[in-house]
């Protein structure tokens, strides 16, 4: 073996573990799992059921993945796509969806923009941190009733709607 040859492969290998230490010295960030998807739906079922309110409750994670929907008996049809746009909404803006409803009156371009609800009832999920990892929509009630049950159920699974 040539010394280039052995300097090459050492330059190589020390450009390789820099390379390494860069990427594993990222900060990971948090994400929504699905058993916290299921406690914000379980918790929101649980207030609507005793309110007598019938939701289709969906949750997002921040990629606007859906990781957790539900239709509650008796719940209609046409509020199945209502609250997936209103989660869709949330995990997409660090916002409720009343809070984009607002920003619409200054930009109302956001209100035609696809998917995207800007009426209540949706709401942004964040860690205790004040990270943002989601959104959940819930749809059926009145829009003040929809956001209270979104709220209770983030509350639930122990993460917050506001940093």
């Amino acid at each position: 073996m040539t010394f280039s040859f052995i300097k090459n492969i050492a330059i190589f290998g020390i450009l390789s573990l820099a390379s390494a230490v860069a990427v594993s010295a990222q900060d990971m960030r948090p994400a929504l799992n699905l058993e916290s998807a299921k406690k914000i739906i379980a918790a929101c079922e649980v207030m609507a059921g005793e309110k007598g309110w019938r939701l289709n409750i969906a949750v997002y994670d921040q990629g606007k993945n859906l990781l957790a929907f539900s239709r509650m008996d008796g719940a209609q049809l046409g509020s199945i796509d209502i609250a997936m746009w209103k989660a869709n909404a949330a995990s997409a803006f660090p916002r409720s969806t009343k809070g984009t409803a607002d920003r619409a009156q200054e930009f109302p371009a956001i209100g035609h923009a696809p998917n995207i609800a800007i009426f209540e009832g949706g709401e942004a999920i964040f860690t205790s941190d004040g990270v943002h990892i989601g959104g959940v929509g819930a749809s059926g009630a009145r829009g003040s009733e929809d956001a209270e049950c979104a709220r209770a159920g983030i509350e639930a699974a122990g993460l917050r709607f506001s940093r």
